[in-house]
């Protein structure tokens, strides 16, 4: 039920297939291990992307996003071929956006979350996450204009 939007969330947030894969399994073994502290049923879609968010950020301190910028054009081709000028566009901004940009742009954007949801998720204020969302789309606005 959870893991194709946990995927995509991860995907879009380090846009390696590959990376992606690894920190969704690393998701769902954190969150076997950790079911008995979930209190309530209602919450674990917050939970889940809780735990997904931690092994984002975890990540993202290991290592820097490993798809270079030259490269952009192969991650949009084996996203959707027809849609491929959007996906270079979008995967460049995203490639300039720090790693809470790519958090709250992803689950704004393409999760429909609202600040209250994300503000769970990532543990950060409302005012920080509107903030980093209006980052983001000026990130994509830009280059959109290029």
């Amino acid at each position: 039920m959870y893991q194709q939007p946990l995927y995509w969330y991860i995907r879009r947030t380090v846009l390696v297939h590959e990376d992606a894969e690894d920190i969704l399994q690393e998701t769902f073994i954190k969150a076997y291990k950790s079911l008995w502290a979930l209190r309530k049923k209602e919450a674990l879609k917050a939970w889940l992307y809780r735990i997904a968010t931690n092994e984002v950020n975890r990540y993202f301190k290991k290592a820097r996003p490993s798809v270079p910028l030259e490269n952009i054009g192969a991650v949009a081709a084996s996203e959707s071929v027809s849609a491929q000028r959007a996906c270079e566009i979008v995967s460049s901004a995203i490639l300039q956006m720090s790693p809470l940009q790519r958090q709250v742009f992803t689950l704004k954007y393409y999760e429909e979350m609202d600040y209250d949801q994300i503000s769970r998720i990532t543990g950060s204020s409302k005012n920080t996450l509107m903030v980093s969302y209006h980052e983001a789309r000026k990130k994509i606005e830009k280059e959109i204009d290029k």
